[in-house]
Parts: structure tokens; sequence; C-alpha cells
């Protein structure tokens, strides 16, 4: 059997035996989804509970009395002035009422401005949507009086319109729903740098602590052969915990409740089968890292702690593209990790995707993987890799 199955089989096993490499691998990327769903769940909740009423909209309102002709309006539009007597301030921010309107203290006259304010706490996701609601009947009352005014001095009302505005989203999801899909990738990125991370730590550090290592070196084979064994057992631990924490995505999509959030159509398993080539190139660079730097720390500690710092450099960049998403082009898309996010983003939105940008992607990730092996080849090379202190 060659070499480099020997020392691939080895480790897989010796892995498969860890507690620690099995939950980085199985339980880790489970983390990202169940994160994910809540959130997502508790804001569409949040949302519909703003949503949902049975009977008329009631509205709290102090000075009800003075605003006939607004009452008036809101019962034609299934809603109702509810006169309040308590502090309109507090009333809104203990939570009893998303809003509360202000009337005149007095009846104002026909023809006059009526002046109204709206006291609102829209720090509440559950008064997002009550607020846009009477905002809404708000401008349709002014709408409607001034129509009737212009009308009843031979005015017609367009006079006031010099433009019709007409908005067509061509967006697949709105806002809230967008973002939450753009936080994907970057859960995505953190379990490429993780899924086989315990693995690549104790191929190098962990086996020199234990003493295991430098039998291992000294043995009649080449180390190119042993790095290479190692490698493909972290890559394929990576690409384990990538593929769990894809179909739990998968799943989570499902699962969650999507209409008050506009989240599309979740992508299919064919569709999310993309994610692979776009991912596979950034797999061998994480685990090329990994071997570089368990093969330059002098101890087990001091490896977890560059290991434990090394994902947040790519998923910095993938929290920022959930806010501000870029238009991908080839000097993007060559950059490691930055390229894939914004795949990865596009794939997860259903958006079209371009072979191109992938290809040149993947191309130069794995030129930059090419030369960190090249590093770890030298550095198993030397006999420091032994004895690093």
């Amino acid at each position: 059997m060659p070499t480099i199955i020997v020392v691939f089989m080895k480790e897989m096993v010796d892995n498969l035996r860890d507690r620690r490499s099995i939950a980085m691998a199985m339980i880790y990327p489970l983390i990202g989804p169940l994160i994910l769903g809540m959130m997502i769940s508790f804001v569409a909740g949040s949302l519909s509970a703003g949503v949902s009423r049975t009977g008329p909209m009631e509205i709290p309102a102090v000075g009800a009395a003075n605003a006939p002709a607004l009452a008036q309006y809101l019962a034609a539009h299934d809603a109702m002035l509810k006169p309040l007597d308590e502090d309109p301030a507090e009333y809104v921010r203990s939570g009893r009422a998303p809003f509360v309107l202000l009337l005149p203290q007095a009846q104002a006259p026909q023809d006059t401005k009526l002046e109204v304010r709206l006291i609102s706490d829209a720090s509440r996701l559950s008064s997002v949507v009550p607020i846009a609601q009477m905002m809404d009947l708000l401008h349709g009352y002014e709408h409607e009086i001034a129509t009737r005014r212009l009308e009843a001095l031979g005015v017609p009302p367009e006079i006031t319109s010099p433009l019709h505005i007409e908005e067509v989203n061509v967006g697949r999801a709105i806002s809230l729903g967008a973002t939450f899909l753009n936080m994907m990738p970057p859960f995505f990125i953190f379990t490429l740098f993780l899924g086989g991370v315990y693995l690549t730590l104790d191929t190098t550090s962990g086996e020199r602590e234990r003493g295991s290592f430098e039998p291992l070196m000294i043995n009649p084979v080449s180390r190119s052969e042993v790095l290479v064994g190692k490698f493909g057992a972290g890559v394929v631990f990576t690409l384990i915990a990538l593929t769990v924490q894809m179909l739990a995505f998968w799943s989570m999509l499902h699962l969650v409740p999507r209409e008050s959030l506009g989240l599309m159509t979740p992508p299919g398993v064919v569709r999310l089968s993309l994610l692979l080539p776009i991912c596979l190139p950034l797999a061998l660079f994480a685990v090329a890292s990994q071997i570089v730097i368990a093969a330059v720390t002098r101890s087990l500690k001091e490896a977890q702690t560059y290991l434990g710092l090394l994902p947040l450099v790519p998923a910095i960049a993938g929290m920022l593209l959930v806010f501000a998403p870029v238009r991908l082009h080839s000097v993007l898309a060559a950059i490691p990790t930055f390229g894939q996010t914004v795949l990865m983003g596009q794939v997860i939105r259903s958006e079209t995707m371009s072979w191109a940008m992938i290809g040149i992607s993947g191309l130069a990730t794995l030129a930059v993987t090419l030369l960190l092996l090249a590093l770890a080849f030298r550095l198993y090379e030397r006999e420091q890799i032994l004895f690093p202190h």
C-alpha cells in the first residue's frame, strides 16, 4: 500500500477516535444554522405579531375627540382611535403600545392644518409593522383631505403631483431576508477554517508533544509523502464538516417561516451542490495554512492560539459583505476567501453565476495553496520540525 494512503488512513483512524475532532466536524457546523434559524424565527415572529390582529386596529390617541374627521377616515379603513389619559411616552416605552398619536388640545377649524405627532418606539421589532401601517393611514388621510380641498376650489388635484413614481423591485428578497441570507457565507468560512483544525493540529504539534512524531519521521519514507497523507486527512475532515453544515442550512431554510421576511424559496440540493466547487479550493487553502502554522509553532498551545485566530481574517470580510454587497469582477475573485464569499452568496440567493469567476477564484486560491504546501514541504525537511525548541 502506498505510503501516502497508509499515513492518510492512520490520521483518519486516530482522529475518528478523538472526540474533539468529531465535535468540530459534526457538531460545530450545526451551530451556525441553529443560531441563524433562531434569529429568523424570532424576527419573523415579531413581525407577524405586528401584522396579525383581530378586529379594527386600535390607535391610542391623546386628544382623540379633537379630530372627528380623522376618526371618521380611520373608521372607514378598519381602524379606530382609543382615547388615552396616561403619559404617552411612558405608555409606549413600557411596551403597552407600539405608538401613540398626539392630536391638538382643541378642535381645529376645518380649513386649517391638523397637527399630529406620532410617539413611537421603533427599537422594538414588533413595532415596525404597526408604525408603517399608521403612517400609511396618515398619508392616505392627508392625500384625501388635500384632494377634497382642491376640488372644492376648482383646481385639478393632479396639478400638485407633477411626477408619477412607480417603484419596481427586481430583488429576489426584501432587506431583512437578504441580510439573513448574506449571513450564511461567513459561517461557511468559519467551518472551512475550523472543520479540520484539530486533526491538523494533532498531526504535527499534537504528535510532537506525545512523542510519536519523531518515530514516524525517521521511518525510511519520504517526508513529503507523510505530509501529503496528513494534508489529505485534514481536507477530508474539513469537507465532512462543510457537507454537514450545507445540509443543516438547507434544512433550516425549509423549516423557518419565510413569508414575513420576504425570503425566496430555499435553494434545492442541486443548486446548493454548487458550493462544493467553490469551497473545495478554499478547503485546500485552509488546511495548507493550518499545516504551516502547526509546523512553525513550538507547542500545541501556541498553535491553538494562532489557528483560533486564523478564521477571523477571512470572516471579517464576509461580515462586511452582509451589509455592503459588491459586484464581483476578476480582481476581487482572485482574492482567496473574498471571491469565494461573494460566490457563495450568489449561490444562496439563487443569482446568476459566472463559471469564469468560479474558475478565476479557484485557480488563484489553488496557486496560493501550492505556495503554502511548498513552504510546508521545506519545513518538514528541516530537522527543526522534530525539535522546535
